[in-house]
């Protein structure tokens, strides 16, 4: 139990970086100040370059990562390394002038390349820290530790409006980060290879790895099955967190209802991720992530009919903004942790690293396909009698991708389930 509540706290800990530099602070700054003296088109592409950039070289360096750290058994060492040069760019950022927007941008890709680095390690030591009885019930209560941090760092973020003060909220984040990552580093054991090669010798044999893992993947059915729907439906989880805020701003909604939402969301992410685990623990994971992406199929028309009149519930006026954050919330969390403790019931025994770098590659190069759709419907279809139209047209075409994921989910179970009878055959 001690191993599962540490290796639970690194989720707690690294929502310091997401939520202070991914998402909240850090975007904020960077066109306001860090980026000052730029036109308001060159600070966009700056940023846009910036995000692009760090998300390509998560993309291409994780496969190769995850090969490194199976083979030199080095998990555990290779998560403490990213997450130091994590929270040591973090705390940078408190120190960046007004203006500096190429030293913002740098340390911002190296951060987010050090922070997604670690949680492919994060991700692949669920297997050391649960029983897979408890695996998906123990992923749950990972992402559930997730949105407690960031209920209470969004708490905080919002008594910061002055810039010195919102600088100061990377040294919280990056203290934060450190000291919630104590436990993992303290109770979670492992130990190195005895006949780890050089460092050049693994670095040639981790690329070599990367290559056999791909061809392991386009084998074992299940696996390549899984990860297809995986790269559409998480696409469209995604693109629903990043386009949110946006959306919510260009149909009528107002900021403080929007940020109210945000709240909303993790409110009901730290129960019902734990609820999503311990139901696929009992029924069964595919069958609770199909009813995930049903709900995110309704969470989609839902959004595109959002009303910014409010609805009465029980007598009590409610936005129908907060209405579709407790259906995302509800699921969003649910979701992501039972697609890490599924996909980690399909590896093969001693093979986690390497296929969580393909997991993480995928799941980082998510958010393409959903704002690319989005942006195509509204273009195709504006209508200037009705701005609106266009733009909730857009909102509704994502569930397409969930439809195509929750397709190739029902072709994963499918191979899963012959592999498994063979498998029963074989031991018989």
């Amino acid at each position: 139990m001690k191993q599962t509540i540490s290796w639970a706290f690194y989720d707690w800990a690294n929502t310091g970086y997401a939520m202070v530099v991914l998402a909240l602070i850090f975007p904020r700054l960077y066109k306001g100040f860090y980026a000052a003296g730029l036109s308001d088109g060159d600070q966009t592409a700056w940023f846009g370059r910036t995000v692009s950039i760090a998300s390509l070289l998560v993309a291409i360096c994780a496969p190769f990562l995850g090969s490194i750290g199976e083979l030199g058994g080095l998990r555990k060492r290779l998560l403490l390394m990213f997450c130091s040069v994590g929270v040591v760019t973090t705390a940078g950022c408190y120190f960046i002038g007004k203006g500096d927007y190429e030293m913002a941008s740098l340390i911002y890709i190296i951060g987010t390349v050090s922070f997604y680095s670690s949680n492919i390690f994060f991700d692949s030591m669920l297997t050391t820290v649960s029983t897979p009885e408890k695996r998906h019930f123990v992923s749950g209560l990972g992402f559930s530790f997730g949105y407690a941090a960031g209920f209470v760092l969004l708490l905080i973020t919002l008594l910061v409006t002055k810039v010195a003060a919102a600088q100061v909220m990377f040294l919280v984040a990056a203290v934060w980060w450190a000291v919630f990552t104590i436990p993992l580093a303290m109770n979670i054991k492992e130990k190195p290879r005895p006949d780890r090669p050089p460092f050049f010798v693994m670095a040639w044999m981790g690329a070599k790895d990367t290559l056999s893992t791909l061809k392991e993947i386009w084998a074992i059915k299940p696996i390549l099955w899984f990860l297809a729907a995986y790269l559409f439906y998480i696409d469209g989880v995604n693109t629903i967190i990043m386009m949110a805020s946006n959306y919510g701003t260009t149909i009528g909604f107002a900021e403080d209802q929007i940020t109210q939402a945000f709240f909303i969301v993790q409110i009901f992410g730290v129960p019902c991720a734990i609820l999503f685990g311990w139901a696929g623990q009992k029924v069964g994971p595919r069958k609770m992530m199909f009813v995930a992406i049903v709900l995110y199929v309704g969470v989609t028309a839902y959004g595109a009919f959002l009303d910014t009149k409010p609805i009465q519930v029980f007598g009590i006026d409610i936005s129908e903004m907060f209405v579709l954050a407790a259906l995302i919330g509800m699921v969003q969390g649910g979701i992501q942790a039972l697609s890490r403790s599924y996909f980690n019931t399909l590896i093969p025994v001693g093979r986690e690293v390497s296929f969580f770098g393909f997991y993480s590659m995928i799941g980082k190069s998510a958010a393409v396909m959903g704002p690319f759709l989005m942006a195509y419907v509204a273009s195709a279809y504006n209508n200037p009698e009705n701005p609106t139209f266009s733009t909730r047209l857009g909102m509704g075409s994502v569930s397409i991708l969930f439809v195509i994921g929750a397709v190739f989910l029902v072709l994963a179970g499918h191979y899963d389930k012959r592999m498994q009878r063979w498998e029963a055959k074989t031991r018989v």
